[in-house]
């Protein structure tokens, strides 16, 4: 049995760990369109932007918790699965 394993770059490494200094999986800061930052925790409901099956346009899903990909990129966990945040508006 082969394994692959993925070496993250230190300075992703570094910057994920300082990450959870302030937020964690259950957890996100999002700026208002006041410039007031307010800290939501899981569950909680988005819109979804775009058709991403098997997410449908417009639909209302309940975001279970936040991970980050190893490029950094922050994902939405929906039902067991990854999708990307910028798919959704957060429904505050």
């Amino acid at each position: 049995m082969f394994f692959i394993y993925t070496i993250m770059p230190e300075n992703a490494r570094r910057y994920i760990i300082e990450m959870f200094k302030i937020v964690d999986t259950h957890s996100i800061l999002v700026v208002m369109h006041t410039g007031e930052i307010r800290r939501i925790y899981c569950p909680f409901s988005v819109i979804c932007n775009v058709n991403v099956p098997p997410l449908k346009k417009d639909g209302e899903y309940s975001v279970d918790a936040i991970k980050m990909t190893l490029k950094l990129e922050d994902v939405f966990i929906i039902n067991g699965r990854g999708y990307f945040v910028w798919y959704f508006s957060i429904k505050v």
